[in-house]
């Protein structure tokens, strides 16, 4: 925790912006905590960029927004993460409300998404999100493609709660939300694309997680069961129901999980082309499947 002494003065001196950084920087460094979070926390409730700040740097930091930094600091050394913290975080350069009932949007999950905003075409599309969360995979191809219609599902209605406060505040019409696990809610029908982030990693990957995931984001999306493969194994028993004859499935997993998804593909779908897509960082991160034909 902070230190009380230099936490106490921190409060009640006037700072510029270039001292309260300097004085988060060190709080948070005492306790192996990431300072970067305090600059982005800064940036976020001034409304400054890196470059404003630093042009900025000697003028006083308004009481609101220090109050508000000083809050954001405490939580920040409880290993919340910052976009809990400001209750929004981007996807896609979009601005997207988030809270600890879903996950905090991706790098990962962005290149999925613009995979099939690539691959869309002119024709309108009928599409459904698997395990929506936030909702920003489903109002990202809502907003790209305002003719296309899309169902947006998740077994948390706590989640759907948050992406609906998302379709409305970008005024969309063409999603629609249903709580449902996997398919089981969904009437039957075919859907041109189908698309999913599920909970893929294995409890006994937590020892490498990162706190701030482990203590705040939510287990029931991140944790599935079967070393993580329960989801994959489950959705390729049903998908073939719910896909149109030339229909597209994708999917995000875990980098470590490729070869056990292939041999999945391979037991349920076998008359299905399997691409898998490596991220920005060269891992296998996500799959796009296709009935032969």
């Amino acid at each position: 925790m902070i230190k009380p002494r230099s936490w106490s003065k921190f409060k009640v001196e006037k700072l510029n912006y270039s001292n309260a950084l300097k004085g988060a920087f060190s709080m948070l460094k005492e306790q192996n905590k990431f300072p970067e979070d305090a600059e982005y926390l800064m940036e976020e409730l001034s409304g400054y960029n890196y470059t404003q700040l630093q042009l900025h740097r000697n003028d006083y930091v308004p009481n609101d927004i220090m109050r508000k930094f000083r809050d954001g600091l405490t939580r920040l050394g409880m290993d919340e993460p910052v976009q809990y913290i400001l209750g929004y975080a981007y996807f896609m350069n979009r601005n997207f409300s988030v809270n600890e009932n879903v996950l905090i949007p991706r790098q990962d999950t962005e290149e999925m998404v613009q995979k099939i905003i690539d691959e869309h075409g002119s024709e309108t599309k009928s599409i459904c999100d698997i395990g929506t969360g936030s909702g920003i995979i489903a109002l990202t191809l809502g907003l790209e493609f305002p003719e296309d219609e899309i169902l947006a599902t998740d077994i948390s209605d706590e989640a759907l709660k948050v992406a609906e406060l998302n379709a409305n505040n970008y005024q969309t019409n063409n999603i629609f939300f249903k709580q449902s696990d996997l398919f089981k809610s969904i009437e039957p029908q075919q859907f041109d694309i189908i698309v999913s982030n599920p909970p893929y990693i294995a409890e006994d990957e937590k020892k490498d997680m990162d706190q701030s995931v482990i203590k705040y984001e939510p287990d029931l999306a991140l944790y599935g069961h079967d070393n993580g493969l329960e989801f994959y194994e489950n959705i390729t028993k049903e998908v073939n129901n719910y896909l149109s004859d030339d229909g597209i499935l994708y999917m995000e997993f875990g980098f470590r999980q490729k070869n056990a998804i292939k041999q999945i593909f391979c037991d349920n779908l076998p008359d299905y082309v399997v691409e898998f897509h490596k991220d920005i960082s060269g891992n296998y991160r996500y799959l796009k499947a296709k009935k032969e034909m």
